[in-house]
């Protein structure tokens, strides 16, 4: 997946538990596009001040993500869901609905 588009997805996730201006300033950039000039400008820092926020939260969501799983579990029960609309073995289809219901991997 796209860097741009999970962090979008992260911030959709996680960004509640940022600290600060993280959220807002990760928001901008990744989900209004505006550039790190107009941040800067918005905020009254300097454009390496705006990198500096994206770096720290990027940092801050994937840790996240790395701990919760939540963006990859929803994916890993993308994948079963569509695994199972394909399948004809009803026996198949039991088994990954349980898994999914008790939110087990593959």
């Amino acid at each position: 997946m796209e860097k741009f588009t999970k962090i979008s997805l992260l911030i959709d996730i996680y960004g509640n538990l940022l600290k600060g201006r993280r959220k807002e300033v990760l928001n901008l950039y990744y989900n209004e596009d505006y550039s790190l000039s107009e941040i800067a400008e918005i905020f009254n820092i300097t454009k390496q001040g705006v990198r500096d926020f994206l770096l720290k939260g990027e940092k801050e969501l994937l840790d996240y993500e790395d701990c919760l799983e939540i963006l990859s579990g929803k994916f890993d029960q993308d994948n079963m869901l569509s695994k199972i609309i394909e399948s004809n073995d009803i026996n198949y289809i039991k088994l990954n609905l349980q898994k999914l219901i008790y939110f087990q991997k593959e």
